[in-house]
């Protein structure tokens, strides 16, 4: 992080609205502070206002401190206030509901802001690429898609008459009866049923769209039901997918090498979203937006990564 980094531990930085707090040495912090002070110099050079609007920066930065730390919107409102490494990321206070609202003006721009991360590909010297980068000649996307697990309701009204319906499928017309008598609550989280492997899951799926660089471009945001089939991304170039997706003249099915290796790839993004993926909405759009938050992350971990590979003369960013 350059000079600034290096004299970090010494100094004492101001806050907007907060007292003044002594960070301490970037190797003694745990690893989610350490990966703050990795991200904001590469935040702040990224020309996110532009696209946010201005003094928006600081609420993003606050869904990055909930995806990282797993958290509430008032958990991570409140650790702007006893954790010194997030108030000297965030920047300054603010409120649970400006935060809240603020994530229904996000998901306008949310492709957008994903696109904007995806740019710091651009940045790095093509030779410190990943090597999944220089294993095909021509421009390529990796696809896939991933189930993202949300509570079903198990006391809920609707689950019980999905249990009804099954027994009604089979026959069983007087346990259906009182299936159907037994819901009390609504469920609060949408999403739909579906099963992979032999097991069942209720959620969503998001489809990834990362190039051959393991940057994400494209994140796609389905009922956990909807068929690989029906994907059709409207990005230029040839899609490597998995055998679920449907084969066309521009979207290649992975069956022989290089190809099954490279699709392999997208694995990268998949780990890092089990890692960090919960339910963080009861709608949709809202898990939508989480998810591209996520994205940009991910990208910038990525960019971060090819950094520390490339020279330190060469280098996009100081670290």
């Amino acid at each position: 992080m350059g000079v600034e980094g290096s004299t970090m531990a010494r100094t004492l930085r101001h806050i907007p609205n907060l007292m003044y707090y002594p960070l301490p040495p970037i190797e003694d912090m745990p690893w989610r502070e350490k990966w703050l002070t990795e991200i904001k110099p590469v935040l702040d050079t990224m020309d996110l206002e532009r696209v946010l609007g201005e003094g928006a920066l600081v609420y993003l930065k606050l869904l990055i401190v909930m995806v990282l730390y797993s958290c509430s919107y008032r958990d991570a409102v409140k650790m702007v206030n006893v954790n010194v490494v997030v108030a000297w990321f965030v920047g300054r206070k603010v409120g649970k509901s400006t935060l809240h609202d603020f994530v229904g003006r996000l998901y306008g721009v949310r492709k957008k802001l994903l696109e904007i991360s995806f740019k710091l590909e651009e940045k790095c010297l093509p030779s410190y690429l990943p090597a999944s980068a220089h294993l095909v000649d021509f421009m390529a996307w990796l696809v896939d898609s991933f189930l993202l697990d949300l509570p079903p309701g198990k006391r809920s009204v609707e689950t019980f008459r999905e249990k009804a319906e099954l027994e009604r499928r089979e026959g069983n017309l007087e346990r259906a009866r009182k299936l159907l008598s037994l819901g009390r609550t609504k469920r609060r989280f949408e999403g739909r049923w579906t099963k992979k492997r032999g097991v069942s899951h209720y959620g969503l799926k998001a489809v990834a769209v990362i190039s051959v660089s393991l940057f994400v471009r494209s994140i796609t945001v389905k009922p956990a039901n909807f068929s690989d089939k029906r994907f059709k991304s409207p990005l230029k170039g040839i899609k490597i997918a998995d055998r679920g997706f449907s084969p066309s003249p521009t979207q290649l099915i992975a069956r022989e090498k290089p190809f099954t290796t490279l699709r392999a790839h997208v694995e990268f993004f998949g780990t890092y979203l089990n890692a960090f993926w919960r339910p963080y909405g009861t709608t949709t759009w809202r898990n939508d937006v989480f998810l591209h938050v996520l994205g940009v992350i991910y990208n910038i971990k990525m960019f971060l990564a090819i950094q520390r590979r490339t020279p330190p003369g060469r280098r996009a960013v100081q670290l």
